[in-house]
């Protein structure tokens, strides 16, 4: 579910997942654990990628973390 949104959220904004990386200061590794394990997102993290338009897995992340 969540990779599916993350997916979608990149296809819209026409991001790579490298883009990604540069915006969250992390590696392609920890990106990968990080949407394999959402509960592993930091709150900065989380608002980071909200403010740049990842609307869908913002919803999804919020959804897991209550």
């Amino acid at each position: 579910m969540i990779e599916k949104a993350f997916k979608g959220d990149l296809k819209r904004l026409r991001l790579k997942r490298y883009d990604v990386c540069e915006m969250l200061h992390c590696t392609m590794p920890t990106l990968k654990s990080r949407i394999n394990k959402p509960k592993t997102f930091t709150v900065n993290e989380i608002v980071l990628l909200k403010d740049n338009g990842f609307s869908l897995l913002y919803n999804n992340l919020l959804n897991i973390l209550k």
